[in-house]
């Protein structure tokens, strides 16, 4: 991958970043409204925040059906998931020699969930393609492919983070923001009502790590080191 090309998968994984924030609480309450979501709001922790979100975004979720509202959200919410992908495939590229087994697992499995998520983002494409936004259309596409893709990536992504701290990876939010994935996925969805929460420290992880690609760009041709590695950042290095 360029440098050029580098840079703007960084860029790609802020923006990426900062729009799950701004979508994910209107998955989660367009998914309250539908038949099938309807259940979450009678937990506490649930309506407590979901309530008065619900009457502040207004509009934002009742400019058509329920079902079309949450299928659409649900499309624009995955359409930022190719960020996570690329962004780690382009450090997973800056370190050939990972640290160690549990590191090369870590990315292996984080790489195949990531990806597996992108497949079942494009099934979920072309259903709603085909006019089909019926909240029964989409949580089949979400059970059989994102659902088992989440499982991997969330197991992935936190045996990727622990390796990254054993192995002094920087920047160190980007790890210890992985390892904390599958807390994470166990506490947030509970309290909060929608996996779609649960998956935002992924985003900013990879986030975290897109803004260092972002700056490494701008600062000029990386520095060669004395072991024969060029350094392109703390954490990010490549051999030549």
């Amino acid at each position: 991958m360029s440098d050029r090309a580098t840079r703007l998968t960084g860029l790609y994984a802020l923006i990426a970043a900062g729009a799950a924030v701004l979508l994910s609480p209107l998955l989660a309450l367009s998914y309250f409204a539908t038949g099938e979501g309807a259940d979450e709001l009678e937990s506490g922790t649930v309506s407590a925040w979901a309530d008065p979100a619900r009457d502040l975004v207004g509009g934002l979720l009742t400019w058509a059906s329920p079902d079309r509202v949450y299928g659409t959200y649900f499309l624009l919410f995955w359409v930022l998931f190719p960020a996570v992908f690329l962004c780690a495939r382009a450090v997973r590229a800056r370190r050939p020699v990972a640290g160690g087994r549990l590191e090369r697992w870590g990315w292996r499995m984080a790489l195949f969930g990531y990806g597996f998520g992108i497949v079942g983002l494009i099934v979920a494409s072309m259903i709603l393609v085909e006019g089909s936004a019926a909240g029964k259309a989409v949580d089949v596409v979400f059970l059989a492919l994102m659902v088992p893709a989440m499982a991997i990536d969330v197991i992935g992504s936190t045996v990727l983070g622990i390796a990254l701290l054993r192995g002094s990876y920087e920047p160190k939010l980007t790890a210890w923001l992985l390892a904390l994935v599958l807390p994470s996925m166990l506490v947030i969805p509970g309290v909060l009502g929608n996996l779609s929460l649960g998956l935002l420290p992924v985003f900013v992880a990879w986030a975290v790590t897109g803004l260092r690609l972002w700056r490494e760009g701008s600062t000029g041709a990386p520095q060669r080191s004395g072991t024969g590695r060029v350094r392109v950042g703390e954490g990010l290095e490549t051999t030549r």
